[in-house]
C-alpha cells in the first residue's frame, strides 16, 4: 500500500513539474493598431497574416482603430488605462 502511495504522489509530482516548467505553447501576440482602412488595411492584414504564417513564435494582431483622431484618442486612453497595444501606428494630419 505504502509502495502504491508513493508512485501516485511521484506521478503528480512529475506531473506539476512537467506542467509548470514546460514552455508555454502559445505565441506571444503582438497587438498593432493601425489607422489603414480599405486596400492598405487589406494589404496591412495581409502581411500580418503571411509573417504570421511563417514561424510560431509570435503572432501580430493588427487591429483597425478608425482614422487619425480616433486611434489616437484611443491610444492615449489605453495608455492611461495601462492596456495599450505593444505598436501604434498613426499617420500625420
Amino acid at each position: 500500500m505504502k509502495q502504491c502511495k508513493l508512485i501516485h504522489w511521484t506521478g503528480l509530482i512529475t506531473a506539476a513539474v512537467v506542467l509548470f516548467t514546460s514552455p508555454a505553447s502559445a505565441a506571444v501576440e503582438i497587438l498593432f493598431w493601425h489607422t489603414m482602412g480599405g486596400d492598405l488595411g487589406e494589404q496591412t492584414e495581409k502581411i500580418a497574416n503571411d509573417f504570421n504564417a511563417t514561424q510560431s513564435e509570435f503572432k501580430v494582431v493588427p487591429v483597425y482603430k478608425g482614422n487619425y483622431t480616433e486611434t489616437m484618442t484611443a491610444a492615449i486612453a489605453a495608455f492611461r488605462a495601462e492596456q495599450q497595444p505593444h505598436i501604434v501606428q498613426v499617420s500625420l494630419p
